[in-house]
């Protein structure tokens, strides 16, 4: 069975469960009533299942020949239609660009939970990352990061901070944005030469300007 196919089989799977527990609440509520079920319910369940089966069938829908989707611009569903992305990690992709902003380049997704090289690889000729992204949604994660920020509780000294140069894969993978991929990828580059300021870390893969901006005051480079 090819992957498509069976994306299908537990899409339809789901629509099954959905109908079947809408059909048990019917019957559920209609066993507590004199009457059938009030008039003013019963359209927002059935509106509910269409929108539960049209996610359903989006997300189901194969990708066509050529089809390439923008991962700064796809809902959900459409994410979940990639090879190798699931519901959990297609809601982590919009959730990790509305907090980090737009993706630059495909490698850029590995650093969203749940994605990583080998599934990078599955989904790399089906993205489009050739779109302009508009300055908006740049502007929209920059305050929602400062948001975040203004709610941190800074380092009480620079005792405090983790040094890249010497701290192990776990240590590193608690700063924010960083994940076992880009820890991974702090500790091989360091091998090959040490890094002289927190601002060399922009030459590990994955690490951009957003991300040394929240790392600027949690790290530090030992000699």
């Amino acid at each position: 069975m090819s992957d498509a196919e069976t994306r299908a089989l537990g899409r339809a799977v789901t629509l099954l469960l959905v109908a079947s527990t809408l059909r048990w609440g019917w019957q559920v509520v209609g066993a507590h009533q004199v009457g059938p079920p009030g008039p003013d319910g019963l359209p927002e369940l059935l509106e509910e299942s269409r929108a539960a089966a049209a996610d359903a069938q989006e997300r189901a829908r194969p990708l066509g020949a050529g089809e390439r989707l923008d991962p700064n611009r796809a809902s959900a569903a459409e994410l979940d239609r990639l090879p190798g992305i699931g519901p959990a990690t297609a809601r982590a992709i919009v959730a990790f660009r509305e907090d980090e902003g737009p993706f630059a380049r495909p490698e850029d997704l590995e650093r969203v939970k749940g994605v990583g090289p080998k599934a990078l690889e599955r989904m790399r000729d089906h993205l489009d990352l050739s779109r302009p992204v508009p300055a908006g949604m740049r502007a929209a994660a920059g305050q929602r990061r400062s948001a975040l920020s203004s709610t941190a509780q800074p380092p009480s000294s620079g005792q405090d901070r983790i040094d890249v140069n010497r701290a192990d894969e776990a240590a590193l993978e608690r700063l924010p944005g960083i994940g076992p991929a880009l820890a991974r990828r702090i500790v091989e580059a360091r091998a090959e030469r040490p890094f002289r300021s927190v601002e060399d870390l922009a030459r590990v893969r994955g690490i951009g300007p957003a991300t040394l901006a929240r790392l600027g005051d949690l790290v530090t480079v030992g000699r």
